[in-house]
């Protein structure tokens, strides 16, 4: 019963404080993602469940990115607090090792890895396919909050807009200029509306007329509708920059073998840095569980983590453009990323296991 009861006890001092750092640096990271990025999208004339969907959705990769180093903070958090209290030294002077005391919170980090896994293999791309499919609905939106009676604006790359009048989603005596590699496509109509076809959102212009000016002259033609389709490329390049880097593959793809081997190599990569929050949860929980139980200056254990953190994100990044290349197994290259973060944790495993109570 009293082992039960210091199980339960151990499990919820260190579980809430791994708890709050998560909660308090993800919400961090997410706020300062949305302030950066989220005007870029977003205008008046968004449907509020997109609006939502780019506001929250971010949440749930920046979780799993922060979630390992967030929750390996939380443990010493935890352990500074409880050795502050004296509550170890009493422990240990009943005679109980400290190994012992580390058994809740092994259960603790296999409960965090489990979390983490959730969130890179399941949650994430589920989020980043959620909000690609917003991607049109987006760019037209965006098109219709920012168009200004009398003033030209941005339609899309090398595309500017100019409208003389605005009637809910109707635009009305519109001059459309597209620039681009072949020369400049100038398009004028008496209305313009943002639909939807087949290949996605398209611009529908009316009794209106158009002169391309190429290398091989100038051609000018009246229409009486014309469809143009509404380049999103822009656009997607800012909900990339809005969420962090991965993959439209679904959640099945790191466990299907024929979706993984048809992948190019640096998207297999990034497929398979997926496994990265799990990974880097074990292996910073099992240190911060050595750290705590340790000798070491609180401070000194902050240092070692940050460090063991900084070396397997580092890591990750240098060993990415081999891996892209082909020249390097993206599974190697994603462990051999964390090889710092296992010689680290060797020595204060040892420590912990050799360690017997007083």
């Amino acid at each position: 019963m009293a082992v039960r009861i210091l199980d339960r006890y151990l499990f919820r001092r260190f579980g809430l404080a791994s708890l709050a750092v998560a909660a308090g640096l993800t919400l961090v990271a997410w706020a300062l993602q949305v302030v950066r990025t989220a005007p870029e999208v977003l205008t008046d004339a968004t449907p509020w469940p997109a609006a939502w969907r780019v506001l929250l959705l971010p949440l749930v990769p920046i979780a799993a990115f922060v979630l390992p180093i967030a929750f390996a903070g939380g443990l010493l958090l935890g352990g500074r607090a409880l050795r502050a209290e004296g509550a170890f030294d009493a422990l240990v002077g009943c005679g109980i090792a400290p190994r012992r005391i580390a058994q809740p919170l092994f259960g603790l980090t296999l409960a965090a890895a489990a979390a983490a896994a959730g969130f890179s293999l399941l949650a994430e791309p589920l989020a980043l396919g959620a909000l690609r499919d917003d991607v049109p609905a987006l760019a037209a939106s965006l098109l219709s909050g920012r168009v200004v009676p009398g003033s030209f604006v941005p339609a899309g790359p090398g595309t500017d807009i100019h409208v003389e009048r605005r009637e809910g989603d109707r635009l009305e005596n519109v001059l459309l200029v597209r620039r681009d590699g072949r020369g400049t496509l100038e398009l004028a109509a008496r209305e313009l509306r943002v639909g939807r076809d087949a290949g996605g959102m398209v611009l529908r212009l009316r009794e209106g007329s158009l002169r391309r000016e190429a290398a091989g002259g100038v051609v000018r033609a009246t229409f009486a509708e014309l469809v143009q389709p509404l380049e999103a490329s822009a656009l997607r390049e800012r909900i990339g920059a809005l969420l962090p880097a991965g993959l439209a593959a679904g959640p099945a793809a790191p466990f299907d073998p024929d979706v993984f081997g048809a992948m190019a190599p640096r998207d297999r990569y990034l497929l398979a840095r997926r496994w990265a929050s799990p990974l880097q949860c074990l292996l910073f929980g099992l240190l911060a569980v050595g750290l705590v139980l340790g000798r070491g200056a609180a401070g000194w254990n902050a240092v070692a983590l940050l460090g063991v953190a900084v070396v397997s994100h580092a890591a990750l990044r240098l060993l990415e453009p081999a891996a892209a290349a082909g020249a390097l197994d993206p599974a190697a290259a994603v462990l051999a990323a964390h090889l710092p973060a296992v010689l680290a944790l060797a020595p204060v495993g040892a420590r912990l296991y050799l360690t017997r109570a007083v």
